[in-house]
């Protein structure tokens, strides 16, 4: 394994392992139970994974236990009489990102609070934010550069001496 390759397996398990905190109010939670379903295998070793409901029917997305759990406590949380209208910070791994963002429909709403806009914008921010950041970074790296180029250019003609022989 190259030191490159090596470099580009830790970043993937780095960036793929990390655990992010996505923020829900209880109608996003409530939206995100009700779109989950129970990824479950059919025999041990089939190896064949469906879901407890029909998928295309009554759930978006067949996910892992764990999310379904995370999810649930989100529900419970954000239900409970004493913390009405209070969020929840639920604790994801970047695969749990990608499988929210699979259900979140910008045009989904819930009274009047746009759920699917405002967990699609959650979900983006966590995923490109970094990325956005740095393009900015870069983009502004690059402009300063052209001002300091085209300014020692300038300079040079300036300072260098002209022969009239």
């Amino acid at each position: 394994m190259t030191e490159d390759e090596f470099i580009d397996e830790e970043y993937y398990y780095e960036h793929n392992h990390e655990e992010l905190i996505i923020k829900l109010t209880r109608n996003e939670a409530l939206f995100l139970d009700d779109s989950f379903t129970l990824m479950i295998e059919k025999e041990k070793d089939d190896h064949v994974v469906t879901s407890m409901r029909p998928v295309q029917n009554t759930a978006g997305l067949a996910v892992p236990l764990d999310l379904m759990d995370k999810v649930g406590k989100a529900v419970v949380y954000t239900t409970h009489a004493n913390n009405q209208g209070k969020i929840y910070e639920l604790p994801v791994e970047i695969s749990e990102i990608f499988m929210i963002r699979e259900v979140s429909q910008s045009f989904i709403k819930i009274g009047d609070e746009p759920v699917g806009y405002n967990l699609k914008r959650k979900v983006c921010e966590l995923l490109y934010a970094d990325d956005i950041a740095q393009e900015d970074r870069d983009a502004q790296v690059t402009k300063l550069l052209k001002e300091v180029d085209m300014e020692t250019s300038l300079t040079e003609e300036i300072d260098t001496p002209i022969d009239y022989n």
